[in-house]
């Protein structure tokens, strides 16, 4: 199956953050690429309560705050976050590609205050 970049939708989160859903028929992974100039979510954290997230860096750099500690994420670098972590980020001109397991929807996320 092929999904060209004109038929990704994009969502945006905020001011600082955008993604591109490309969408497709499977409950088991998900696929977007997002785009995070500032911090995300703008107050608090948030948990994804549904499925573990990868973040592979295309280009940028930033600074995920998660639970487990903070760490500087640049150009090829991945993190793998779990089911229920607690985290917020923040980027400079930072490029992901986020890879979700199971399938990622907007009803998973949670945020903290």
């Amino acid at each position: 199956m092929l999904i060209k970049k004109s038929q990704a939708k994009e969502k945006v989160n905020s001011e600082q953050c955008s993604v591109w859903e490309y969408n497709f028929q499977s409950e088991n992974v998900s696929f977007a690429i997002a785009y995070i100039d500032g911090r995300f979510p703008d107050q608090g954290r948030i948990v994804n309560t549904g499925c573990e997230e990868i973040y592979y860096v295309l280009s940028g750099s930033g600074t995920i705050h998660s639970e487990f500690g903070d760490f500087n994420i640049e150009e090829g670098d991945f993190y793998h976050f779990k089911k229920g972590e607690k985290y917020w980020s923040e980027g400079k001109r930072l490029k992901l590609v986020l890879v979700n397991s199971p399938k990622w929807s907007s009803e998973q996320i949670e945020l903290i205050k």
